[in-house]
């Protein structure tokens, strides 16, 4: 093992800035802000982790989504930090239990209700349509499927999405029928 010496930042007072401003376009291709398991590992959270443990490791880990699997590391499902704040009191209050009972199983949106991209439509899209698909859907973050080696390829985060844009992405839920019934009545 080699020992690094750490020096004193005192006299330096000078940052480096990149010369090439990596500032991406709406007009950009989609691939270029989509984020591909070819080349980076997915983050993921085992089925059977509490809720505690599983809000715990997002909030250290700065994710505001994890891909959900089992043991054999096959895709459940995802859950986002969303899903704790709005259902964990609420959950363990209808199940009589405690917030430690819960695990991510009872908080997570199962796969069949997951929406996604396919990549190969992606592909021939822009940043702009991506952003306009998270929008009208409501969505913080999608997952990329590649239908022809059926598995899931990659994912898009509206926060990156925004971090490269330099600008906000207001993503509004959509309105539920439940929502717009409460509001008429």
């Amino acid at each position: 093992m080699r020992n690094l010496e750490l020096y004193s930042t005192a006299a330096i007072d000078h940052l480096l800035w990149a010369t090439d401003e990596d500032i991406t376009k709406r007009n950009a291709p989609a691939l270029s802000i989509f984020t591909d398991f070819d080349h980076s590992q997915p983050l993921v959270i085992d089925v059977h982790t509490s809720a505690p443990n599983a809000l715990e490791i997002m909030e250290k880990t700065h994710t505001y989504m994890r891909l959900v699997v089992d043991a054999e590391n096959k895709f459940l499902g995802v859950i986002t930090r969303h899903e704790f704040h709005q259902n964990m009191v609420k959950l363990a209050t209808k199940q009589h239990s405690s917030i430690d009972d819960l695990s991510v199983k009872d908080l997570m949106i199962p796969r069949e209700n997951v929406l996604s991209l396919d990549f190969e439509q992606l592909s021939s899209a822009t940043v702009g349509d991506v952003v306009r698909a998270l929008q009208e859907n409501g969505l913080h973050h999608i997952l990329v499927i590649d239908h022809q080696q059926h598995h899931i390829r990659g994912m898009i985060s509206a926060n990156d999405l925004a971090r490269k844009l330099k600008v906000p992405i207001d993503i509004k839920q959509p309105p539920s029928f439940m929502h717009i019934f409460n509001y008429l009545s």
